[in-house]
């Protein structure tokens, strides 16, 4: 086989294989660098012995980096092996192990902090953005409007050529953010563009916009743009999320790279523990509470009490709390309950009260409602036509009860069915 025919075959396969143009460039030019080394017209007489002396070769005066080596071993293994369907022993050609480099993150404050020190509106969603859906900068340049859904709470992430590579998550809680960046830049094809209208922002302007932000503040760290995502994966095994569960949402595969994320979430550590020191305690099945509605009720409130309970009962669902979940939701409903009350006139709120407690004190602010009953609360809200009858039953016989059985000490543990219908009801109900 001639050298053109067979450089042509070469092409046509990684184009069929949709290689990038860079990976095509790359694989090529190993191949014909090798084929000219070798200086034999029919590639087909090309074998092992010649690999062996062009390995040889490229070592000759100084080690090459391993970035050029390993291109060039992966480009004669397509060309020679996959596509003549030879047998080099394309091993003859060394690519040592890259040295691990350990990955930086952020904290959670520190992150935190990160974003409150951008200014610009565009450049703190997209950092926000990244970190909550833990896209790298490639899948946030490719990311178009119409790739979010914001209904069903998905986005659709594409490779350079459009094609879909994996859907994932949208988080409810970055929503508004993504409303209030919308409603000023208004982007026409994709989610964040650079400054000519319908072009995707460039990785050089997210590079240097975020090295810019970064300076700004005094991290101890070789933080890069990596970092963000490197987060979102740490964050999330801190919040309880198994690592296996995080990194199939992010179709990471690699077993270097999940080795990686193994370390990053979990360094090693010496221990001096045992199985056999836990073996006869009672084993718990850890289930996984969605918590994706809460969230989106979340991004919402406003009201800073209001959501510190929503968030307190968010996290303790996300850690398997579920009791402790339930107390901060039936918290928050009570407190939207008081709020409630308190829109109507102090006087017909009062009279109502003492029909139902005699003894109660006068309601003059919220924080007077906290030597009322919870029962007490529900029937009065009822009185002042807040609430129906069938729905002041609802609350105290299934949630209100729900929650005095998690809130005593006992044996009692509820079914992750049980909590999953005493959020729904609380939502449809008060949310």
């Amino acid at each position: 086989m001639t050298q053109e025919l067979f450089f042509h075959k070469v092409e046509s396969h990684l184009r069929n294989e949709n290689c990038s143009e860079s990976t095509i460039s790359l694989y090529l030019s190993g191949i014909k660098r090798f084929v000219e080394f070798c200086g034999k017209e029919d590639v087909m007489l090309i074998n092992s012995v010649d690999l062996a002396r062009f390995s040889k070769s490229l070592f000759k005066n100084k080690s090459p980096k391993n970035g050029t080596l390993r291109p060039l071993k992966y480009g004669i293994n397509c060309g020679f092996n996959v596509v003549l369907n030879n047998s080099l022993d394309v091993n003859l050609i060394p690519t040592p192990k890259p040295i691990r480099i350990q990955k930086e993150y952020f904290t959670k404050k520190e992150i935190a902090n990160f974003f409150l020190g951008i200014n610009n509106l565009k450049h703190k969603t997209l950092f926000q953005f990244m970190y909550a859906t833990g896209l790298d900068v490639n899948d946030i340049i490719n990311l178009k409007i119409t790739d979010i859904n914001s209904k069903k709470k998905i986005i659709t992430i594409r490779d350079n050529k459009t094609n879909v590579k994996r859907i994932t998550f949208l988080p409810a809680s970055i929503l508004k953010i993504l409303r209030d960046y919308y409603s000023v830049y208004k982007p026409k094809i994709y989610l964040f563009e650079g400054q000519t209208e319908g072009n995707p922002i460039s990785d050089r302007t997210i590079q240097h916009t975020f090295r810019i932000s970064l300076a700004k503040q005094n991290f101890n760290k070789k933080l890069t743009t990596r970092s963000i995502k490197n987060s979102y994966v740490k964050h999330l095994t801190e919040d309880g999320i198994p690592l296996t569960s995080i990194l199939e949402q992010l179709q990471i595969k690699n077993p270097e790279t999940v080795k990686l994320y193994n370390d990053l979430c979990f360094p090693p550590k010496k221990h001096n523990s045992s199985p056999f020191d836990t073996i006869f305690l009672e084993k718990q099945e850890f289930d996984f509470f969605d918590t994706t509605d809460l969230e989106y009720i979340l991004s919402k409130v406003t009201d800073q009490e209001e959501r510190d309970y929503l968030n307190e009962g968010i996290k303790c669902f996300k850690a398997n709390a579920l009791r402790a979940g339930v107390i901060f939701l039936w918290n928050a409903s009570i407190y939207k309950i008081q709020k409630m009350c308190l829109t109507q006139s102090l006087g017909f709120v009062n009279t109502e009260l003492k029909k139902i407690y005699p003894k109660a004190k006068d309601i003059k602010v919220i924080d007077d409602f906290g030597y009322i009953k919870d029962e007490y609360l529900l029937e009065l809200a009822c009185k002042l036509k807040l609430i129906d009858k069938t729905t002041k039953e609802e609350l105290k016989n299934t949630c209100l009860d729900l929650r005095n059985k998690c809130g005593h000490p006992g044996k009692y543990k509820p079914k992750g069915q049980k909590i999953k219908a005493f959020v729904e009801d609380i939502i449809e109900i008060l949310y």
